[in-house]
């Protein structure tokens, strides 16, 4: 399980922060590998950095971009922070500064992206240009899909220093979004937002014992944790709190439906809306038989009004309502699960259900709208140190900063119990990264979500819609990786 792993990682991030803590007499540090990052034993101790563990770059400075529709801060984090994985986030970067003498820099914009967003204006505009401002990016899901096949980013496979089959990058990530061996943007321990977009159900472990439910912990360890058995229990539990006839957000529901959770849905049923085929291009997979039935079965829950409550079509936030016990679960994304710390209730997690018992595995979809993936800018001053400066990021961010994130942010503020601790091992371990989703192919991703809001229930009728659209995205997509193959390989 990823909890001994990171028990683990946590006994390396003590280590590794003593010699950082030694790095400034100029003596070498004791009892550290090759990397100067004390390591553990068996196979994933004698994976070691690839690139210079130290080099002089003259106190350059190392521009890195972060823009989309979340407030990533990876980079930027200062001392002295009151938070633990701030705090780590800060170490990394200063270890990196120090050992490789360069000044690391983001720049942090946060606005709306969907394809045409301040991550894809400001690397476009560069690119055409001619200018590197920036070595370095994390860039919105749907902007970074529409620089890949406008032929605006770096090769990650061709980066000098940079090797995707390292630990500390996901492999997932890697083999869903390369396109014909090319890979244009990723992620891993390099930054938190992966783990942050990853899809959550919550629960309100009061509501479950006054209304004496069955636990939903032992329902995921027992594999019976499916779209059923979640729609059995939103139903159980609802009450006109104010008594005046109307179910709004006065009053409590079994379930918060977050709109977004119904891309979530299909993903959970181990179906995408695109995947990679055979002969490496991108292909449609959405509808199926699989599909229908997990829609259908969760438009029955999400659209009872009694049990249930679209809470964005009348209010901005459901947080109050959550904090007011006013719902037993709630469709949501881990990168919300911190604003709850101070919550009185007792709250727990869960990855979405399964589509029946027989399934093989729980799935959990990183999500379009709050990804953000890494990429290197077209045009580069000085792409080898980008590689070096890049893959000791990543492999500091897995001694360092995952161990604080898992261990720490989530499992020692955030959550309660000790089953959340083996459903977040659960979550994180069966990421789902729908590249259909990311490139906006149809746009099925949006149009489901606008299902959802309208409470509509023809699925095909949707699909047969926008499939033409989406057929001829995917043929300009892959048009185009067909000669980037050839311009990489």
């Amino acid at each position: 399980m990823r909890t001994c792993k990171m028990l683990v990682l946590l006994l390396a991030l003590v280590l590794c922060i003593c010699v950082f803590a030694s790095c400034g007499d100029g003596k070498e540090p004791s009892g550290t590998g090759d990397s100067g990052v004390a390591t553990e034993s068996g196979s994933e101790a004698e994976e070691k950095l690839g690139v210079p563990e130290t080099a002089d770059y003259g106190g350059e400075t190392f521009n890195i971009l972060t823009a989309g529709n979340v407030a990533y801060e990876d980079f930027k984090f200062v001392e002295e922070s009151s938070l633990q994985l701030d705090n780590a986030q800060y170490k990394r970067k200063a270890l990196v500064e120090q050992n490789y003498n360069v000044k690391i820099s983001q720049t942090a914009k946060k606005a709306y992206s969907s394809g045409g967003g301040p991550g894809f204006m400001q690397i476009s505009t560069d690119v055409n240009a001619g200018d590197c401002n920036f070595d370095l990016a994390l860039i919105a899901g749907y902007d970074v899909s529409v620089l890949a096949y406008s032929n605006f980013l770096y090769d990650l496979n061709s980066v000098p220093g940079i090797d995707l089959t390292k630990s500390w990058w996901d492999q997932k990530a890697n083999d869903s979004l390369s396109v014909n061996g090319v890979m244009f943007f990723t992620t891993g321990e390099i930054t938190v937002s992966d783990n942050d977009a990853a899809f959550v159900i919550m629960f309100n472990k009061e509501l479950l014992s006054a209304y004496e439910l069955e636990d939903p912990y032992q329902l995921v360890y027992d594999g019976e944790w499916t779209l059923d058995k979640f729609g059995e229990l939103c139903k159980t539990v609802t009450e006109d709190l104010n008594q005046d006839g109307a179910m709004n957000q006065n009053d409590r529901f079994g379930l918060l439906v977050w709109d977004d959770s119904v891309v979530g849905i299909v993903n959970a049923a181990g179906q995408q809306c695109c995947t990679i085929a055979e002969d490496g291009t991108i292909e449609l997979t959405l509808y199926n038989e699989t599909t229908l039935s997990a829609l259908e079965k969760y438009f029955s829950i999400a659209y009872d009004t009694q049990y249930a409550y679209t809470y964005q079509r009348a209010i901005s936030s459901a947080t109050p309502m959550w904090q007011n016990d006013q719902a037993l679960f709630w469709t949501t994304w881990m990168g919300a699960i911190p604003g709850f710390r101070e919550m009185e209730s007792d709250f727990g997690l869960l990855p979405y259900p399964k589509l029946d018992a027989q399934q093989d595995s729980y799935y959990t979809t990183v999500a379009p709208y709050n990804s953000q993936f890494i990429c290197v800018p077209l045009i580069q001053n000085d792409i080898e140190r980008t590689g070096v400066i890049t893959e000791a990021l990543a492999y500091y961010g897995k001694q360092i900063v995952t161990p604080a994130y898992y261990d720490v942010n989530l499992i020692g503020q955030s959550t309660r119990d000790e089953e959340s601790a083996d459903m977040l091992d659960i979550i994180f371990d069966s990421l789902v990264f729908d590249i259909g989703y990311y490139y906006q192919i149809g746009p099925y991703n949006k149009q489901l979500i606008y299902m959802v809001r309208a409470y509509n229930t023809n699925f095909t009728s949707m699909y047969d819609t926008y499939k033409n659209a989406a057929q001829n995205l995917l043929g300009v997509i892959n048009e185009y990786y067909q000669t980037a193959v050839s311009s990489w390989q």
